[in-house]
Protein backbone atom coordinates (compact mmCIF):
# COMPACT_ATOMS: atom_id res chain seq x y z
CA UNK A 1 0.00 0.00 0.00
CA UNK A 2 2.80 2.41 0.96
CA UNK A 3 4.74 1.63 -2.23
CA UNK A 4 1.62 2.22 -4.32
CA UNK A 5 0.96 5.60 -2.66
CA UNK A 6 4.58 6.60 -3.21
CA UNK A 7 4.24 5.78 -6.91
CA UNK A 8 0.93 7.63 -7.05
CA UNK A 9 2.41 10.74 -5.45
CA UNK A 10 5.36 10.75 -7.86
CA UNK A 11 3.01 10.39 -10.83
CA UNK A 12 0.80 13.26 -9.67
CA UNK A 13 3.81 15.50 -9.09
CA UNK A 14 5.17 14.71 -12.53
CA UNK A 15 1.81 15.44 -14.15
CA UNK A 16 1.55 18.80 -12.38
CA UNK A 17 5.08 19.74 -13.38
CA UNK A 18 4.40 18.85 -16.98
CA UNK A 19 1.21 20.92 -17.01
CA UNK A 20 3.02 23.95 -15.62
CA UNK A 21 5.76 23.71 -18.26
CA UNK A 22 3.10 23.02 -20.97
CA UNK A 23 5.18 20.09 -22.23
CA UNK A 24 3.75 16.64 -22.80
CA UNK A 25 5.19 13.68 -20.88
CA UNK A 26 7.03 12.55 -24.02
CA UNK A 27 8.55 16.02 -24.46
CA UNK A 28 7.34 16.29 -28.10
CA UNK A 29 3.71 17.41 -28.20
CA UNK A 30 2.59 20.67 -26.52
CA UNK A 31 -0.35 20.39 -24.14
CA UNK A 32 -3.56 22.28 -24.90
CA UNK A 33 -3.63 25.91 -23.86
CA UNK A 34 -7.03 25.41 -22.25
CA UNK A 35 -6.74 26.75 -18.65
CA UNK A 36 -8.90 24.02 -17.16
CA UNK A 37 -6.88 21.14 -18.54
CA UNK A 38 -3.68 22.91 -17.50
CA UNK A 39 -4.84 23.38 -13.90
CA UNK A 40 -6.27 19.86 -13.61
CA UNK A 41 -4.06 17.39 -15.54
CA UNK A 42 -5.56 14.20 -16.92
CA UNK A 43 -4.93 11.35 -14.51
CA UNK A 44 -6.41 8.55 -16.64
CA UNK A 45 -2.95 7.22 -17.37
CA UNK A 46 -2.26 6.62 -13.67
CA UNK A 47 -2.47 3.08 -12.37
CA UNK A 48 -5.26 4.01 -9.90
CA UNK A 49 -7.64 7.02 -9.77
CA UNK A 50 -7.16 9.43 -6.87
CA UNK A 51 -10.73 8.84 -5.71
CA UNK A 52 -9.95 5.21 -5.02
CA UNK A 53 -7.28 5.94 -2.37
CA UNK A 54 -8.40 4.43 0.96
CA UNK A 55 -8.74 6.82 3.91
CA UNK A 56 -8.64 5.81 7.62
CA UNK A 57 -11.88 5.68 9.61
CA UNK A 58 -12.83 8.93 11.37
CA UNK A 59 -10.72 9.33 14.51
CA UNK A 60 -13.67 10.68 16.56
CA UNK A 61 -15.63 7.49 15.98
CA UNK A 62 -12.80 5.44 17.46
CA UNK A 63 -12.53 7.78 20.46
CA UNK A 64 -16.26 7.50 21.18
CA UNK A 65 -16.08 3.73 20.86
CA UNK A 66 -13.25 3.52 23.38
CA UNK A 67 -14.94 5.90 25.84
CA UNK A 68 -18.09 3.81 25.71
CA UNK A 69 -16.05 0.77 26.72
CA UNK A 70 -14.76 2.43 29.93
CA UNK A 71 -16.83 1.27 32.93
CA UNK A 72 -18.66 3.92 34.97
CA UNK A 73 -17.19 4.91 38.35
CA UNK A 74 -18.69 3.28 41.40
CA UNK A 75 -20.13 5.54 44.14
CA UNK A 76 -17.04 4.88 46.25
CA UNK A 77 -14.68 5.80 43.41
CA UNK A 78 -16.61 9.04 42.81
CA UNK A 79 -16.39 9.86 46.51
CA UNK A 80 -12.63 9.26 46.59
CA UNK A 81 -12.16 11.46 43.51
CA UNK A 82 -14.27 14.25 45.04
CA UNK A 83 -12.37 14.18 48.34
CA UNK A 84 -9.01 14.22 46.54
CA UNK A 85 -10.16 17.33 44.67
CA UNK A 86 -11.24 19.01 47.93
CA UNK A 87 -7.90 18.24 49.58
CA UNK A 88 -6.08 19.90 46.72
CA UNK A 89 -8.30 22.99 46.90
CA UNK A 90 -7.90 23.24 50.69
CA UNK A 91 -4.11 23.17 50.41
CA UNK A 92 -4.13 25.78 47.64
CA UNK A 93 -6.38 28.18 49.56
CA UNK A 94 -4.39 27.68 52.76
CA UNK A 95 -1.18 28.63 50.99
CA UNK A 96 -2.82 31.77 49.62
CA UNK A 97 -3.25 33.11 53.16
CA UNK A 98 0.51 33.17 53.81
CA UNK A 99 1.50 36.68 54.91
CA UNK A 100 -1.91 37.59 56.36
CA UNK A 101 -2.06 39.17 59.81
CA UNK A 102 -2.70 37.30 63.06
CA UNK A 103 -5.66 38.72 64.96
CA UNK A 104 -7.34 36.99 67.91
CA UNK A 105 -10.97 36.09 67.22
CA UNK A 106 -10.67 36.67 63.46
CA UNK A 107 -11.53 34.18 60.74
CA UNK A 108 -10.64 36.05 57.57
CA UNK A 109 -10.56 37.01 54.92
CA UNK A 110 -7.37 39.00 55.63
CA UNK A 111 -6.67 38.33 59.31
CA UNK A 112 -6.89 35.13 61.35
CA UNK A 113 -6.22 33.38 64.57
CA UNK A 114 -5.22 29.70 64.34
CA UNK A 115 -8.68 28.11 64.43
CA UNK A 116 -10.10 31.02 62.41
CA UNK A 117 -7.74 30.11 59.55
CA UNK A 118 -8.77 26.45 59.43
CA UNK A 119 -12.42 27.46 59.81
CA UNK A 120 -12.16 29.95 56.93
CA UNK A 121 -10.48 27.54 54.52
CA UNK A 122 -12.92 24.72 55.18
CA UNK A 123 -15.91 27.02 54.88
CA UNK A 124 -14.74 28.42 51.53
CA UNK A 125 -13.84 25.06 49.98
CA UNK A 126 -16.30 22.58 51.50
CA UNK A 127 -19.05 24.70 53.06
CA UNK A 128 -18.44 23.06 56.46
CA UNK A 129 -18.69 25.26 59.56
CA UNK A 130 -15.88 24.29 61.92
CA UNK A 131 -16.09 25.63 65.48
CA UNK A 132 -13.93 28.68 66.11
CA UNK A 133 -11.84 27.00 68.78
CA UNK A 134 -8.91 24.59 68.38
CA UNK A 135 -10.04 22.31 71.23
CA UNK A 136 -13.53 21.96 69.72
CA UNK A 137 -12.05 21.20 66.29
CA UNK A 138 -9.93 18.49 67.89
CA UNK A 139 -12.97 16.88 69.50
CA UNK A 140 -14.95 16.73 66.27
CA UNK A 141 -12.05 15.46 64.13
CA UNK A 142 -11.37 11.76 63.57
CA UNK A 143 -7.91 10.98 64.94
CA UNK A 144 -5.34 9.69 62.45
CA UNK A 145 -1.69 8.62 62.56
CA UNK A 146 1.13 10.68 61.11
CA UNK A 147 1.81 8.11 58.38
CA UNK A 148 -1.79 8.41 57.17
CA UNK A 149 -1.90 12.22 57.19
CA UNK A 150 -2.90 13.90 53.93
CA UNK A 151 -3.24 17.52 52.77
CA UNK A 152 -6.39 19.01 54.29
CA UNK A 153 -6.04 17.26 57.65
CA UNK A 154 -5.60 19.26 60.87
CA UNK A 155 -2.54 19.37 63.16
CA UNK A 156 -3.19 19.99 66.87
CA UNK A 157 -1.00 21.32 69.67
CA UNK A 158 -2.94 21.16 72.92
CA UNK A 159 -0.45 19.93 75.51
CA UNK A 160 0.86 22.05 78.37
CA UNK A 161 -1.89 24.69 78.16
CA UNK A 162 -1.28 25.16 74.41
CA UNK A 163 -4.30 25.69 72.17
CA UNK A 164 -3.19 25.66 68.58
CA UNK A 165 -4.20 24.13 65.25
CA UNK A 166 -2.68 24.18 61.79
CA UNK A 167 -3.68 23.00 58.32
CA UNK A 168 -1.60 20.08 57.07
CA UNK A 169 -0.15 20.53 53.54
CA UNK A 170 1.74 17.26 53.14
CA UNK A 171 5.45 16.41 53.33
CA UNK A 172 5.54 17.18 57.07
CA UNK A 173 4.49 20.84 56.68
CA UNK A 174 1.52 22.94 57.67
CA UNK A 175 0.20 26.46 57.19
CA UNK A 176 -0.97 28.22 60.35
CA UNK A 177 -1.68 31.55 62.00
CA UNK A 178 1.25 31.61 64.39
CA UNK A 179 0.41 34.19 67.06
CA UNK A 180 0.58 37.84 68.08
CA UNK A 181 2.91 39.98 66.00
CA UNK A 182 3.45 37.23 63.40
CA UNK A 183 2.02 36.46 59.99
CA UNK A 184 0.41 33.34 58.60
CA UNK A 185 3.25 31.10 57.48
CA UNK A 186 4.28 27.61 56.38
CA UNK A 187 6.54 25.55 58.63
CA UNK A 188 7.33 21.93 59.58
CA UNK A 189 4.85 20.38 62.01
CA UNK A 190 7.72 19.55 64.38
CA UNK A 191 10.26 21.88 65.98
CA UNK A 192 11.46 23.01 69.45
CA UNK A 193 8.07 24.30 70.61
CA UNK A 194 5.88 22.20 68.32
CA UNK A 195 7.31 18.79 69.22
CA UNK A 196 6.82 19.51 72.91
CA UNK A 197 3.16 20.49 72.52
CA UNK A 198 2.19 18.15 69.67
CA UNK A 199 -1.08 16.32 70.36
CA UNK A 200 -1.92 14.65 67.05
CA UNK A 201 -3.62 14.92 63.70
CA UNK A 202 -7.31 14.90 62.95
CA UNK A 203 -9.47 14.45 59.86
CA UNK A 204 -12.67 16.32 59.08
CA UNK A 205 -13.10 15.19 55.48
CA UNK A 206 -14.91 11.87 54.96
CA UNK A 207 -11.93 9.98 53.58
Amino acid sequence: MHAHLKTLNISVAAALLVSVLTISPSGATPISNDSTSSAFPNTSHLSQPLSAVELPEPTMARVIERLAAIPALTPRQRNVANVAFLRKRIAILGRKQVGDTYRAGSSGPNAFDCSGLTRYVFKQVTGLDLPHYSGAQYKMARKISRKNAQPGDLVFYLRGSAHHVGLYLGNGKMVHAVGYGKKVRIRPIFGPWYTRHFTGLGRVLPA
